[in-house]
C-alpha cells in the first residue's frame, strides 16, 4: 500500500531516513519527503461473549486489578499519585472496557469517542510502556481466571489496541506483536 500526501507525492517509511544524500539549504527551496512511522494495525473488537459470560462487575474488577498492577510497576508514574484521582481514572477505564465489551454506554455518553491515543497524549506511552501494560493484562487474565472460552477473543482485541496507545516512539524498529498463539499455550 502506498500512502500519498495531499499534493500526490508518495509517503516513504521513516526508516528510509538517511538512505539518500542530505540536501542542505541552497538558493532554491526544497522539501524533504513525507515519512510515516508505522501504520496502526486493525483492532478486531470481540463479541459481547465476555460481557455476557462474566458481567460488568467482573470486567470492572479486572480493570481495577490491572491498574493496581500497573501502579506498582515501572510505569506506575503514568497514573495519578493521589488515590482519589487514581480511582477516578481507573473507573473511567472500567467504563470504557464495559462498553467496548458489550455493556451499557457508560463511557461514550459521558466522555465521547474514546480516541485513546489523543486522550493519553499528555503522558508518554512508548513501546516499553505498552509491553508492560500488555503483560500486566496477561497476568490479570491468569490471576482472575477470565472464562477460558473468552480469552483468545479478548487478547486478540487488547493486543492491537495496546499499539494504539503508543504516542511516543523510541525506536524505528517495528512494534513487537504478541499473537495469542505466541503467548498462550493451549493445554
Amino acid at each position: 500500500m502506498t500512502f500519498m500526501t495531499s499534493n500526490g507525492k508518495p509517503v516513504s517509511q521513516f526508516s528510509a531516513c538517511g538512505t539518500k544524500p542530505f540536501e542542505p539549504a541552497s538558493e532554491h527551496s526544497h522539501t524533504a519527503e513525507a515519512k510515516i512511522d508505522f501504520v496502526y494495525p486493525e483492532v478486531p473488537f470481540p463479541t459481547n461473549a465476555l460481557y455476557k459470560t462474566w458481567g460488568a462487575e467482573n470486567i470492572r474488577a479486572m480493570v481495577r486489578y490491572h491498574h493496581g498492577l500497573l501502579r506498582k510497576s515501572t510505569i506506575g508514574d503514568l497514573f495519578p499519585a493521589d488515590d482519589a484521582l487514581f480511582a477516578f481514572a481507573t473507573e473511567k477505564t472500567a467504563d470504557f472496557f464495559v462498553e467496548a465489551l458489550g455493556g451499557e454506554q457508560a463511557y461514550t455518553l459521558v466522555h465521547g469517542h474514546p480516541a485513546l491515543r489523543m486522550r493519553h497524549f499528555h503522558i508518554n506511552i512508548d513501546e516499553k510502556g505498552r509491553e508492560i501494560w500488555l503483560m500486566m493484562y496477561k497476568k490479570t487474565i491468569n490471576d482472575l481466571a477470565i472464562p477460558s472460552e473468552c480469552v483468545e477473543e479478548f487478547w486478540n482485541w487488547i493486543e492491537p489496541l495496546s499499539i494504539r496507545m503508543i504516542n511516543r516512539r523510541t525506536t524505528v524498529a517495528p512494534i513487537e506483536r504478541h499473537s495469542y498463539s505466541s503467548i498462550w499455550v493451549k493445554q
